[in-house]
């Protein structure tokens, strides 16, 4: 594959990203659509400490600018049915959102809903005529779930939302090498996965940032690959961009053509200013390939 090539099929993978944000992010900047294109959908992540109204604002306040939002629904976070049911009906009536993304949520369950399929079961999101629901993808494993039940429940919610009225897909938590999610894949196949996914990447970051979230999150694998880099002190505080995973994705959509990789989604650990500003400057400069699938921004 030649190098004008491959710049087009990094371009065209990042082209429709989506970024992640907090309640007390979009607080410090009070406006987003100066930093990220409004063509870029932003997820709205809802902690274990967070109040859903902070939530549900924040949603309102992007939608208002005109953004896709997509928050997070943590089913271990919320209490009850009633509970679940206002969330969802605020974050449609009041926050102007029909995209959303489900996920189990922390190990501390504070009610009587245990996990995402829990959620989807009720049938609420089709209630409140959401049009896209995201279901968490775990490549590098989940430190609180055993490998058996991640395929189970891969199974089940491809098996339930065969007949709901909205599209499904994958958001995948970071990973830091395509080997993740080429392995992950290959074992999507074989439970017959038609789920698109949506790879998750860490954005522009010190390496010490980057093994604090990967440590925070327990992803061994990711843990591991960091902690190799970071035998060299002199890289520890060096700000890493993911350039070489996002060229090695790029090389596996296109070696792949029956891959379910959609899109890229970035948590952006370095910050979304910093994130957004990088991938700005990546889609719409030329970029300097080398044999290592390393690139670097070289002008516009």
């Amino acid at each position: 594959m030649n190098r004008n090539q491959k710049e087009f099929n990094i371009k065209k993978l990042l082209n429709n990203y989506s970024i992640e944000t907090t309640p007390n992010v979009y607080e410090k900047y009070g406006k987003f659509s100066d930093l990220i294109s409004t063509d870029n959908a932003v997820y709205v992540t809802y902690l274990p400490d967070e109040n859903s109204s902070r939530v549900i604002n924040t949603a309102k306040k992007l939608t208002n600018e005109g953004f896709d939002v997509i928050p997070h629904l943590p089913a271990r976070t919320i209490k009850d049915n009633n509970e679940l049911e206002k969330y969802i009906g605020d974050l449609s009536e009041k926050a102007g959102c029909n995209k959303i993304l489900v996920i189990g949520g922390g190990s501390n369950q504070k009610g009587n809903i245990t996990s995402s399929l829990d959620i989807l079961k009720t049938d609420l999101l089709s209630k409140y005529q959401f049009k896209e629901v995201g279901l968490a993808g775990h490549p590098d494993g989940n430190p609180d779930i055993s490998e058996e039940e991640l395929d189970k429940a891969i199974i089940e919610k491809n098996e339930f939302v065969k007949n709901v009225d909205y599209k499904a897909y994958l958001a995948t938590q970071f990973f830091f090498e395509v080997s993740s999610l080429e392995i992950w894949e290959q074992k999507l196949n074989l439970h017959n996965n038609k789920l698109e996914i949506h790879a998750g990447i860490p954005g522009p970051a010190t390496l010490k940032t980057l093994i604090a979230y990967a440590k925070s999150c327990g992803i061994g694998n990711s843990i591991h690959f960091l902690s190799k880099q970071a035998r060299n002190i002199t890289k520890i505080m060096k700000t890493r961009t993911p350039d070489k995973l996002i060229a090695d994705l790029a090389d596996y959509k296109e070696e792949r053509p029956n891959s379910k990789l959609a899109k890229l989604h970035f948590y952006a650990f370095g910050g979304i200013k910093t994130t957004s500003e990088w991938l700005y400057d990546v889609i719409n400069s030329n970029l300097e390939i080398n044999s290592k699938n390393e690139f670097k921004i070289i002008g516009k």
